[in-house]
């Protein structure tokens, strides 16, 4: 059995003794860094981990310096608790409480570590002081402990707490903690072997040999090892700390902040409807600007008050956010609050239908958000991106939507329709039958008039109008029930032969003219293999059949363009024939292939000219 590993961190105002805390717990210095040593700050984020008890504890030591508070966010996001260490001498300074807000906003339950308290003359005095300046912030202290790094008792009654508090993972409970994501935190190149990369694991599991999407790069990455603590480890998961070496990318395309994903997931927006929270801060104002982080992603925006605490916000990159994501909220470089991501996909609703629907997902209400998106999107709605949007599963977000009065569920697609939609198609059918009585359709060919029309909505449409006595069925295609599919497949080859004889030289592409004559694809394809066996049409390349009149007309003027000016190229044939590109080159093509003329780099000379 793999042992339990919960991901801690250490925070707190600079100089309150976290960095020498870990030491004392781990064995491990920190600050390594020629910077952070001459300075006696952390800087960046440092990492170490205590095997203790049949458990791993990772560590992530955050700078409690002011102007590293970006720094302190984007390692707090996965932590499963926090040490939150305040000088017991000191008491609680201004990062403290910007430290507390952090945790809270987090939601990061937190053992609170009164540092230095060899310095302390009444620590229970102390205890109360600080406990009362933490108050206006909603944290969860798991424990309160005293400790120095000169007392050695007091160091292992901490370590004996870390090993025997049942400690859990930070979850929401969501299907979304199955989906795999991870914010770089450090690039870097290994000597000999390549790029690498580290982060926390923000859900599912990553494997030796996956396959991972950069998602702002929409570039597809391979993991070749992944590292834990110095050690190689075959797998890594929610909150835990892992370092990736990739295959597939370059160091110098990567960049802290970016996100690494399971492929065919995320998409980005510029916009994020969300809820605004905080505590003993000034509410935000309508246009505001601010910056906003999610993980080690940091970005400005530009706040939209739709009804407070409920806004949108403009973002001056795409993210790949999903349902319930936090986002870190700072104004001037000072944390502010926090925004609960209620639609990562946003839509472009009016404010009577967005905000009952902000309001449900706000209460994980997915069957009332389902059936107010159901009533807004009359084409149907979609359910593919239910991961990102609403943090479950396609089976999940199915499984709710079939518990919804007056919708369609195409299972299939993933569509909601309104019954109302039905009525819409029928009507729709019966006007392409009133227009056009020798209509053949299909429910591919109505999709490809009509790309809001699934097959599943389409076939309850044509076995609806069938029940009427409307329509039949032959061979796959619906048409007017009194009439012979034979018959009709004789007219259809005439309208074809006609419209392409009207198209002259540059004719309508086939499936253009199959929507023209409401006509299956399929149905359409075998006619005109017909008339091409019946040298009725010539097909000149992918897209393009003309009629035999309109291509001997061609074939003697490009002939006789040849003898009067000696060469004909593309510029040539389109300001002659008054052709497009797309013509003239399979003309041009053409007449390659009957050996009538030599091609050197584009430009064609009379070679064998045709007998009289």
């Amino acid at each position: 059995m793999i042992p339990p590993y919960f991901l801690l961190g250490t925070c707190g105002h600079v100089d309150h003794g976290k960095s020498a805390l870990i030491k004392a717990l781990t064995g491990f210095e920190g600050d390594t860094s020629v910077h952070e040593k001459e300075r006696g700050i952390t800087i960046d984020l440092s990492f170490s981990h205590l095997k203790i008890a049949e458990r791993t504890l990772g560590f992530i030591d955050v700078p409690g310096h002011k102007s590293l508070v970006s720094t302190m966010v984007g390692g707090s996001f996965g932590f499963d608790a926090g040490l939150f260490v305040v000088d017991a001498h000191e008491g609680v300074k201004e990062q403290s409480l910007e430290h507390a807000l952090v945790l809270s906003l987090l939601k990061i339950p937190c053992i609170l570590v009164l540092s230095k308290a060899d310095k302390c003359q009444d620590i229970e005095a102390s205890k109360e002081a600080i406990c009362a300046a933490l108050k206006p912030y909603p944290l969860d202290i798991l424990g309160v402990l005293a400790c120095s790094v000169y007392d050695l008792k007091s160091i292992q009654a901490l370590k004996n707490f870390l090993s025997t508090y049942p400690f859990k993972k930070r979850q929401m409970g969501l299907d979304l903690e199955q989906l795999f994501r991870l914010y770089v935190d450090r690039v870097f190149v290994l000597p000999g072997r390549g790029v690498a990369v580290s982060g926390s694991v923000w859900g599912g599991m990553v494997r030796k040999g996956d396959s991972l999407l950069v998602a702002s790069l929409n570039q597809v990455v391979g993991v070749k090892t992944l590292h834990q603590h110095g050690q190689e480890v075959q797998k890594a998961g929610l909150h835990e700390r892992v370092a990736l070496q990739l295959q597939g990318v370059k160091a110098q395309d990567l960049k802290v902040g970016m996100l690494l994903s399971s492929k065919g997931y995320l998409r980005g927006f510029d916009r994020l409807d969300i809820e605004l929270s905080t505590y003993d801060k000034d509410p935000l104002k309508h246009n505001q600007s601010v910056g906003v982080q999610i993980g080690t992603h940091k970005l400005n925006a530009k706040l939209l008050i739709l009804e407070y605490p409920y806004a949108t916000l403009v973002l001056d990159a795409p993210v790949f956010a999903c349902y319930l994501d936090t986002a870190i909220i700072s104004i001037n470089q000072r944390v502010w609050g926090a925004a609960k991501i209620l639609n990562p996909i946003v839509d472009l609703l009016k404010k009577p239908v967005k905000l009952p629907l902000l309001k449900a997902l706000a209460q994980r209400d997915l069957k009332t958000a389902f059936s107010l998106l159901v009533r807004a999107h009359k084409k149907g709605f979609g359910l593919l991106s239910s991961m990102q949007r609403f943090g479950c599963t396609h089976q999940h977000a199915l499984e709710i939507a079939n518990t919804l009065e007056g919708v369609l569920v195409d299972s299939k697609d993933f569509v909601l329709y309104p019954k109302e939609t039905l009525k819409s198609v029928l009507y729709t059918l019966k006007n392409i039958y009133a227009k056009n009585p020798q209509a053949l359709l299909s429910p591919k060919s109505l999709n490809s008039k009509h790309s809001y029309i699934s097959h599943h909505l389409a076939n309850l449409a044509f076995h609806a109008l069938a029940k009427e006595g409307f329509l039949k069925q032959e061979g796959g295609l619906w048409l007017l029930a009194h009439l012979e599919l034979d018959k009709l497949q004789d007219k259809l080859q005439d309208k074809l032969y006609q419209m392409l004889l009207e198209g002259g030289l540059t004719p309508e592409a086939p499936y253009n003219l199959y929507d023209h004559l409401d006509t299956d694809r399929q149905m359409g394809d075998d006619a005109l293999k017909a008339l091409c066996q019946q040298k009725k049409i010539y097909r000149l390349c992918h897209n393009v059949f003309v009629a035999k009149s309109a291509l001997d007309k061609a074939i003697n003027s490009m002939l006789e363009i040849l003898r009067v000016s000696g060469y004909l190229d593309v510029q040539l044939l389109k300001e002659k024939l008054i052709l497009s590109r797309k013509y003239a080159i399979a003309y041009l093509e053409y007449l390659d292939k009957r050996g009538y003329t030599h091609n050197e780099q584009g430009r064609r000379t009379l070679k064998n000219p045709p007998q009289a």
